[in-house]
């Protein structure tokens, strides 16, 4: 097999990369919950280790865990790696949000966008300071998506 695991869309993406994002966002996700590893092992159906191991990127998750973090975690878990294939976790029924809740978070993500753009860029440190904001945003205009359907 060659070092291309995946070349969707002319897109190359080692698996390496792939198990890396992972744990990025598994790192992220266990900062932000304030979990520990046992924990993140117990929400994926696996042991303590486990839970370290796939966090680290020093083990590559089975299906069956990684989509038991996708239940979990939505996209906070799976959007970081599967963008880097195109693709993005949406959940099939949102909580519905209301008109205002959609105003809130999409101000929120433009007065962030603005603050970003005082001086010309974004840079990608302010783009990953803003992560959790693009995320309520994007779930906000998925919610009112549906509703148009």
């Amino acid at each position: 097999m060659s070092d291309k695991a995946i070349a969707p869309l002319h897109r190359t993406v080692s698996g390496s990369k792939l198990i890396d994002v992972l744990a990025g966002s598994l790192t992220e996700i266990k900062s932000e919950d304030g979990l520990t590893d046992a924990e993140i092992g117990k929400f994926l159906h696996k042991g303590v280790d486990a839970g370290k191991a796939y966090r680290t990127g020093y083990a590559e998750m089975p299906v069956t865990s990684f989509l038991r973090g996708c239940e979990r975690w939505n996209g906070r878990f799976a959007n970081d790696t599967l963008a880097l294939i195109g693709m993005k976790l949406v959940p099939i029924a949102n909580a519905e949000v209301n008109d205002q809740t959609l105003q809130t978070r999409l101000a929120k993500l433009m007065f962030e966008v603005s603050v970003a753009l005082e001086d010309g860029v974004i840079t990608p440190f302010e783009l990953n300071g803003m992560k959790r904001t693009l995320i309520e945003a994007g779930e906000a205009i998925d919610s009112f998506r549906e509703k148009a359907a």
